[in-house]
């Protein structure tokens, strides 16, 4: 059981990677059929939610939802966040190659992205992502970190404000410029 515990995991957090890896080619971010998430899981970034593990659930807004109808109403959350820094920075990708540390809890990752801006400047950023599954290898808590130094110049190019940033206002910032409608 642990072995395949651990084989799911280093899967999973693959899967993650060649989501983004690969997103120039294939024009579109999906992590794969592995990535289920139970029921309660929660996410927390100390940057957004004034650093509140969120239950995804709530993360799931009405502003969110009507984003979402209007701008991805394929469903696709993935892909309108990168096609909206693309719109920045054309050539904004990762560029950090694969690692995982896989263990029977579940995994942590570290990549990074990094892109051009018109005027030559690059902006790039580090993000550690640890991810946890319970008992049926369905995510249960994802934590994720960036440093704010970098992460604000990020965020200042799509107009946001770091101070009181929650999940729900990125995610339909990023629907709004990077969806289908954007």
């Amino acid at each position: 059981m642990t072995a395949d515990r651990i084989a799911l995991h280093r899967r999973m957090a693959r899967a993650k990677w060649e989501a983004y890896a690969k997103a120039h080619e294939t024009n579109h971010v999906t992590y794969g059929g592995e990535w289920i998430y139970a029921s309660d899981a929660v996410m927390m970034c100390p940057l957004f939610n004034g650093g509140a593990p969120q239950p995804m659930a709530e993360l799931f807004s009405e502003a969110v939802a009507t984003a979402m109808a209007e701008h991805a109403p394929d469903g696709d959350m993935l892909t309108p966040e990168f096609r909206m820094w693309w719109k920045y920075m054309p050539d904004f990708r990762l560029v950090s190659p694969f690692e995982c540390v896989a263990a029977e809890w579940g995994f942590a990752v570290r990549d990074v992205y990094a892109g051009t801006l018109r005027d030559g400047t690059v902006l790039g950023l580090h993000e550690w992502d640890y991810v946890w599954t319970n008992e049926d290898g369905h995510i249960a808590r994802w934590d994720w970190f960036v440093d704010s130094r970098e992460w604000d110049p990020f965020l200042a190019l799509i107009g946001l404000e770091p101070k009181g940033l929650t999940f729900q206002d990125y995610t339909v910032n990023f629907l709004r410029r990077g969806g289908s409608g954007g």
